[in-house]
């Protein structure tokens, strides 16, 4: 039995997000007391963030296949940083926004002056001041409590705005979240921000939060089908070389058998969601 995964998207992006992840992985491995840090300021200095920014706005002018590559090439060594937050979902949503404030912040974000965290603002109320700014009231959910980040970019309902990390109040609760990285929650009650603050509101702020939302899950698949591609990967190795009873575990037809199944998810997941990438690029 032996196995090797397929590169969705190989090319050199790819190599360079393996060989990344691998070192950064191996040091963390090593050494517990590592600056959690320091792999996601080498990220920034790769322009990662900036990846999906079109070059009028300063960015590299990216594809969803070149974002792939790098969410996949991370995948495989279950690098832990915030890619799909900070790489892919951040950049889309002040793409959709399309307002001056916005393309602003991108800039800025390209340039290396902004490091963007995104959270949760579905638990706030923002009340439209005079002067064009917003009074908050609720909960603020998500915010990285691992990294650090300028500002942090939150989706209300009718709102887009941008809060200086430095403003937020200090987290009520803190936790693992899906992903196993440390989030707060952060109460707000009577946050005031100015009009330049607000990036955008109505219904284009909603559908701008709805776009970038939809292509975080499309990223978040793309990296869980790399990851379990090398999961198969290192299943069928342990398999084969640990014994049980004087045998190999690969000559047991069960597990033969749920190795299998897990093969054909990985397959059919890899496969449709590399074709769902190619017709989106291919369709502008």
């Amino acid at each position: 039995m032996q196995f090797a995964a397929a590169t969705m998207f190989p090319g050199d992006l790819y190599e360079a997000a393996h060989r990344f992840a691998a070192d950064a992985t191996a040091t963390q491995a090593a050494d517990l007391g590592a600056d959690p840090g320091a792999a996601w300021r080498q990220a920034v200095a790769m322009g990662w963030p900036a990846l999906l920014v079109d070059e009028a706005r300063g960015g590299a002018g990216g594809t969803l296949a070149d974002l792939g590559a790098v969410l996949e090439g991370c995948a495989r060594h279950a690098l832990d940083l915030p890619l799909v937050r900070r790489c892919a979902q951040a950049p889309a949503l002040l793409m959709a926004a399309g307002s001056p404030a916005a393309d602003a912040q991108l800039r800025a974000l390209c340039a290396g002056g902004a490091d963007l965290d995104l959270a949760d603002g579905s638990a706030l109320a923002a009340t439209p001041l005079a002067g064009g700014g917003v009074r908050l009231a609720g909960t603020l959910r998500g915010v990285d409590a691992a990294l650090p980040s300028t500002h942090v970019l939150v989706a209300t309902p009718g709102h887009l705005l941008l809060l200086p990390r430095a403003a937020l109040p200090p987290a009520a609760t803190r936790h693992a979240g899906i992903d196993g990285r440390r989030i707060g929650d952060h109460p707000v009650s009577g946050l005031e921000l100015p009009a330049a603050a607000v990036l955008q509101t109505g219904a284009a702020a909603d559908a701008a939060a709805a776009a970038a939302q939809g292509l975080a899950t499309l990223a978040t698949a793309l990296e869980m089908a790399a990851a379990l591609g090398a999961s198969i990967e290192h299943c069928i190795a342990y398999l084969t070389t640990r014994v049980q009873f004087g045998v190999a575990l690969a000559t047991f037809q069960v597990l033969r058998h749920k190795v299998v199944e897990l093969y054909v998810d990985y397959e059919a997941a890899s496969v449709l969601l590399a074709r769902l990438v190619a017709d989106t690029v291919a369709s502008g």
